[in-house]
């Protein structure tokens, strides 16, 4: 076991400080335009990081919420905060908590950033380790109003330190308890890279495993054979057992959720991908545990036979994409580095633009689980987004989003949210249908929750997209200008839906939550030549009520690069002078990405 290395020995009250929550509409930001709070909830100036949170208008991404099941006014919601990069060097994993069920919010960071002078802070084992970044957060209540809070840690150079962290707060969640190491690695190409967190807590109507906290996650090898790993805390997130692979038989793992029946029964389902060394194909893996995680069964397929919605393209110049990508991850500019081996998860402007004149975000086909604590303990609701088969035609530029062809062409196709449900505790699936069969628009970064009867989905949809084409990514218009761009579309394309069911996904009620369509690929990233909308969106439901998060890109001052060729309307505000210096103006709204979100019921 791994003993808690902060105690709960300073009291500490994330309280809503006067003054300082936002009001909130059904769709609304999350992480609200206003000062950032301390652990025990008062503002200390001194703090150099947090004094400038809240107003220096830098971005959120990749949120999470989760309602507390004890007490369903409260919600509390996460994402990678960008707003400590400017006084910390770094992005840390933002707290952010509402006691009237999301009309208001209060935001704050996890304790233990480089800056932090609180006790809380500099008492957590992330201070004491010089880390200097943490995100990936994902969160999980029990049903006593503990939270449980996990996420990644590492620094952008050395020494590296990487770690997987779980924070608990109880009291529900105003009170910051202590943060323990559940697992550490190297972020380096020849080491291992911790990434893509999942948590969930036992809180089975009939469990004899009740209150068990389980978490998983993916190593990234330097070798390249990545896995899935878990532990489990039977005390409450007081230690945490010694991580274990449960991907035995899979390479090339990713994307972990973990979802726990009534019973107590866990199961964990992830992402593996295509492999000619482990010849595999693209699937949906399935384990599951009837003893309290300790032990799991091999690991299996769930679904296989989609065809995966991952983008791809190929960079103008490889070494000078993967060179500005190395760069913009070490200064904290954008995530890990997504060019290489002439090949392009994203694409922008400068260094960062690709053959197609496309620019994009990066995102692959993602699955998640769930089961209802209530329910019934054999069944589980998955979702995950892939192609529409029928949708499926030779791309007409380098840009890709579909499986390529056996022959090498290049393939695109229509993005979806397929559901599939196992009502025999995942021994066998049902035919997958997406939820929203739509003729227009892409469908990406679902996510799902049951609760009292209640099954909700969230995802990313381009319906509204006046330019939508199978042939473009979201928010790129066909046309192009003189030097092979294409432009960006009017009223930027790219909304949050979701829907709801109670009968088990027989049928769904789907609705628009977003009431502003956003650009997805504002260049915010990579010193404003790549954009990034993180890997994830979120839902959390306490029986019919609901809270749906986003990252969405409304409310980002648009602006001219004076280093790029032409004006495609993907550029940012900022100020260089000359063209090539530093911009001098990032906290004027060019950066402003946030986290919004949408209640229900």
């Amino acid at each position: 076991m791994r003993r808690r290395t902060v105690l709960a020995v300073f009291a500490s009250s994330l309280l809503a400080v006067p003054g300082l929550a936002a009001a909130a509409t059904s769709d609304g930001p999350v992480t609200v335009d206003a000062p950032y709070v301390k652990a025990n909830g008062r503002l200390i100036t001194a703090d150099d990081a947090i004094s400038v949170c809240g107003t220096n208008l830098r971005q959120q991404n990749e949120p999470s919420v989760a309602i507390d099941p004890k007490n369903p006014a409260v919600v509390v919601a996460g994402s990678n905060d960008y707003c400590s990069v400017e006084r910390a060097g770094g992005t840390w994993a933002g707290y952010y908590r509402s006691t009237d069920s999301g009309r208001t919010w209060t935001n704050s960071l996890l304790p233990g950033y480089p800056t932090d002078n609180s006790p809380e802070g500099q008492a957590s084992p992330l201070h004491a380790k010089g880390i200097t970044n943490a995100g990936d957060p994902v969160q999980a209540w029990d049903n006593d109003g503990r939270l449980f809070y996990m996420g990644n840690a590492f620094n952008r150079a050395k020494p590296q330190n990487a770690s997987v962290w779980v924070a608990t707060y109880d009291q529900d969640g105003a009170h910051y308890v202590g943060t323990v190491l559940v697992s550490s690695g190297t972020p380096a190409l020849s080491g291992k890279f911790n990434d893509k967190t999942s948590i969930e807590v036992d809180r089975g109507a009939s469990s004899r495993f009740a209150g068990n906290v389980y978490v998983a996650w993916s190593v990234f090898q330097g070798s390249g054979n990545n896995e899935i790993m878990f532990a489990r805390s039977t005390d409450h997130g007081a230690t945490f057992s010694h991580p274990v692979k449960i991907s035995t038989g899979s390479m090339d793992n990713q994307y972990a959720d973990i979802a726990v029946n009534s019973d107590g029964t866990v199961n964990v389902v992830w992402r593996q991908f295509e492999s000619n060394r482990g010849h595999q194909q693209d699937a949906v893996m399935f384990v599951r545990s009837t003893d309290g995680g300790a032990t799991f069964s091999p690991a299996r397929q769930a679904v296989a036979g989609f065809d995966t919605f991952d983008a791809a393209d190929n960079p103008r110049d490889a070494a000078a994409a993967e060179e500005a990508h190395d760069q913009a991850f070490e200064n904290a500019d954008g995530p890990e580095s997504e060019a290489s081996e002439g090949g392009a998860r994203d694409c922008g402007s400068g260094p960062l633009a690709c053959v197609s004149g496309y620019t994009f975000f990066r995102h692959d086909t993602q699955p998640r689980v769930t089961a209802d604590p209530k329910g019934d303990p054999k069944t589980l609701y998955l979702v995950y987004d892939a192609v529409k088969p029928s949708t499926e035609v030779p791309s007409t530029s380098s840009y890709n989003s579909a499986p390529v062809a056996s022959d090498g062409t290049l393939m695109v196709g229509q993005g979806a949210t397929y559901f599939s449900k196992s009502v025999d505790g995942g021994s066998t699936w049902s035919s997958p249908v997406p939820i929203s069969d739509v003729n227009s628009g892409h469908q990406f970064f679902p996510d799902t929750n049951a609760d009292g009867g209640y099954l909700y989905a969230v995802w990313s949809d381009s319906r509204n997209d006046p330019c939508y084409s199978v042939q473009s990514p979201p928010g790129n218009c066909a046309a192009v200008d003189q030097f092979g761009f294409h432009t960006a579309s009017p009223g930027g394309g790219l909304d949050a839906y979701g829907a709801v069911s109670t009968n088990g996904g027989a049928s769904w009620t789907v609705s628009r939550l977003s009431t502003q369509s956003h650009q997805p690929n504002y260049e915010m990233f990579g010193d404003r030549g790549v954009p990034f909308q993180g890997d994830y969106n979120y839902v959390s439901n306490v029986g019919s009520f609901a809270y749906r998060v986003w990252t969405d890109n409304r409310q980002v001052v648009p602006g001219v690069d004076p280093r790029s060729e032409g004006g495609q309307g993907f550029d940012v505000r900022q100020c260089r002078t000359p063209a090539t210096g530093p911009d001098t103006c990032p906290n004027e709204g060019g950066l402003d990405q946030d986290i919004f979100g949408a209640a229900a019921g």
